[in-house]
């Protein structure tokens, strides 16, 4: 059997039973006003600039122990998770089922998507489910740094508790083809829902305390097929990840716990990622296979 994602190891049942559950994914307008995406800029920068001192990061590679809890049990193993500036990234979990990898892809106004299980074979997958998240979902810097080029927008949404704690809301979403170009319309509404990552940062020290953002399942038995004509619907679930215990590694802060949750019909799906290493711009890169089913 294989994995909807890295993200939720185990869990290809939810490709089958989502269908019957409420979508979770917010829905926001596309109309942005230049105040909003003037702000949300600025506090992307302030951000950016508290994760990585002004220095920018070309890729980042993560490793550590992994579990993932859901209605089978709770398995535990150990992640491996790389990423570029270039907009790849690759997850490889490691359990006793087996080793799951993925690769992600969002540049050059495409996404792509392989995903392996146990069997070793790289399956491409071309539906809705290529495009979230964001490839460098782990490593919020990566996602602030796209968040900032040409081939995003932004929205500022305001000030709120989560958790207790005091935060500014964000969010950001993909403008593949150069459709910047379109403030408005319904493609860019589309792209709006498809990719549209929320992210929450501390209000005093602006680094990213959570993030959330759809994911949309596929059939592991017809990997290329659309589960559904378009994204948005009962089939697509939310993600929220938690960043927890920053230490600063190589002068950057990074957070070294990440929690995810998942609320599907068949109960709640989560992974925790303890990270034990972290390296940045060591030149490291992400190939996608050269062939694929």
């Amino acid at each position: 059997m294989r994995t909807v994602s890295v993200l939720l190891a185990l869990s290809t049942v939810l490709c089958l039973v989502s269908m019957s559950a409420p979508a979770q994914q917010a829905t926001s307008s596309s109309e942005t006003s230049g105040s909003e995406t003037s702000q949300s800029a600025s506090i992307i920068q302030q951000s950016l600039t508290a994760l990585t001192g002004g220095s920018a990061v070309t890729d980042v590679t993560m490793t550590g122990a992994y579990t993932v809890t859901n209605a089978s049990g709770t398995q535990s193993g150990t992640i491996r998770m790389v990423a570029t500036a270039s907009g790849q990234g690759e997850s490889t979990v490691t359990l006793p089922s087996g080793t799951y990898s993925e690769i992600r892809s969002i540049a050059a106004g495409s996404a792509s998507m392989i995903e392996t299980g146990p069997d070793g074979i790289p399956h491409a997958i071309s539906t809705q489910t290529a495009v979230s998240p964001n490839p460098a979902w782990f490593c919020p810097a990566l996602v602030l740094a796209a968040a900032s080029s040409p081939n995003y927008s932004s929205s500022y949404i305001g000030q709120e508790m989560l958790n207790g704690e005091t935060v500014q809301h964000l969010a950001v979403w993909w403008l593949p083809g150069n459709s910047s170009s379109s403030s408005s319309g319904t493609l860019t509404q589309f792209w709006q829902q498809v990719t549209r990552h929320d992210i929450y940062l501390d209000a005093s020290s602006r680094l990213p305390v959570s993030m959330t953002f759809p994911l949309h399942p596929y059939d592991p038995q017809s990997p290329t097929k659309p589960l559904i004509p378009y994204r948005g619907s009962n089939a697509d679930r939310t993600i929220q990840l938690l960043f927890f215990d920053y230490q600063v590694v190589e002068g950057r802060p990074v957070a070294l716990h990440i929690h995810s949750t998942m609320k599907t019909s068949v109960g709640t799906v989560t992974s925790d990622i303890q990270i034990s290493s972290v390296t940045f711009n060591t030149g490291a890169t992400v190939s996608m296979p050269s062939s694929a089913n």
